[in-house]
């Protein structure tokens, strides 16, 4: 199941990494702009948190009904706050998102 998950959140990894400000700036080079495209990393990102963090989130809350807080606790908490604080920054919050960290 990891390995299968894997490969799909890799792939929907590769247009969050490429339309991401940060990742352009780094690199030195400029995706294509098209309206909405300020929103792939966003989508991307979503779905990959959705899809590829299941896992991690399904088992730190098996983790916390054991009372044994563990290595997916630690994950899902850091992927969660990513993923709301990324929402967050795209709706408007001052700052800067973190869809590209959060899919990496």
């Amino acid at each position: 199941m990891f390995r299968d998950r894997f490969w799909i959140t890799l792939l929907l990894s590769i247009p969050t990494l490429v339309w991401s400000g940060m990742v352009q700036h780094m690199f030195g080079f400029s995706a294509p702009a098209f309206p909405g495209s300020l929103y792939i990393p966003a989508l991307f990102g979503t779905a990959v948190y959705l899809y590829g963090g299941s896992v991690f989130v399904m088992s730190a809350v098996q983790e916390l009904r054991d009372r044994l807080p563990g290595m997916m606790t630690l994950i899902s908490l850091a992927i969660t706050v990513a993923f709301v604080f990324s929402l967050a920054v795209t709706l408007g919050y001052p700052g800067e998102a973190l869809w590209w960290e959060l899919a990496s």
